[in-house]
C-alpha cells in the first residue's frame, strides 16, 4: 500500500523551534494557547514553513481562556505565514462570526473533533467528518485509543472519507494508537502531525525528523 500525497506538520508552542522542522516539514503548526504572545510570535516569524495555527481551550486538549481565543485566532488568520486556521468542531458551529472572519482572510480551514474520552465508532466518526466537512476544508480527528479496534475504527473512517473526496485527517492518542501518526496516511489522511523537537513529545508522540524516516521507509518500493 503507497501513501497518497499528505503533507508533514511539525508541532511547536514556540515559533523560534520552526527553523528545525525546514527541509522536512510541509507545515509547522503553532500551538498558539501554549505562547505567552502569540501574535508578537506571528508578528516576529521570518521562517520559510508555512504555518498552521490553533488555540485549543482545556476542553480540547489545550491551555487557552475562553474570553479571548476567538478573537486571537482571528487575528492570527490575517499573517501571511499562516495557511490553515485549525478551529474546533463545536467552536465553528456555534461562532459564525468566527466561520465569515477566517474565510475573509482566505485561509483553509481545518475543522477539528477532540474525543478523549468516548471509545470511537466508525459509524460515528463518518458522521463527525461529514459535519468538518461541511463547515472547513479538512476534517480532523483526534480520538482515545484504548484497544486494537478504536484505532482500526479510525483508521477505517480515514479510508472511507477519502474514497468519498473529503481531506481528512488526525491520529488516536494512548499508547496503543501511537502507530496511526505513521500509517494513517496509507488509510488517506492527508497531513501527519509530529512535534518538532523530541524533548516535547508525549509518551505516545512520535518527534518529526523520526516520523518523517519512517513513512519514508514504509513507502518506498522494495
Amino acid at each position: 500500500m503507497a501513501a497518497d500525497a499528505y503533507a508533514l506538520a511539525g508541532v511547536t508552542e514556540t515559533l523560534t523551534e520552526a527553523a528545525a522542522a525546514e527541509g522536512i516539514a510541509d507545515y509547522v503548526e503553532f500551538r498558539m494557547d501554549g505562547a505567552s504572545t502569540p501574535l508578537d510570535a506571528l508578528d516576529e516569524y521570518d521562517g520559510s514553513v508555512p504555518l498552521i495555527v490553533s488555540n485549543r481551550p482545556e476542553w480540547a486538549g489545550g491551555t487557552a481562556a475562553e474570553s479571548d481565543r476567538l478573537e486571537t485566532l482571528a487575528a492570527a488568520a490575517a499573517f501571511d505565514a499562516v495557511e490553515l486556521v485549525d478551529v474546533e468542531l463545536r467552536t465553528i458551529r456555534e461562532c459564525g462570526w468566527l466561520r465569515d472572519e477566517l474565510r475573509e482572510q482566505g485561509v483553509e480551514l481545518i475543522v477539528s473533533h477532540y474525543d478523549r474520552h468516548d471509545k470511537p465508532q466508525k459509524s460515528d466518526l463518518l458522521q463527525i467528518v461529514s459535519e468538518c466537512n461541511n463547515y472547513g476544508d479538512v476534517a480532523k480527528l483526534v480520538v482515545t485509543a484504548e484497544e486494537k479496534t478504536d484505532s482500526l475504527a479510525l483508521l477505517q473512517s480515514f479510508n472511507t472519507a477519502s474514497e468519498r473526496g473529503i481531506r481528512v485527517t488526525g491520529y488516536a492518542l494512548g499508547e496503543i494508537g501511537r502507530h496511526t501518526r505513521v500509517i494513517g496516511v496509507f488509510y488517506g489522511a492527508s497531513i501527519a502531525y509530529a512535534p518538532i523537537v523530541s524533548d516535547e513529545c508525549a509518551p505516545d508522540d512520535i518527534d518529526l525528523g523520526t516520523l518523517s524516516n519512517l513513512v519514508e521507509w514504509v513507502s518506498a518500493p522494495r
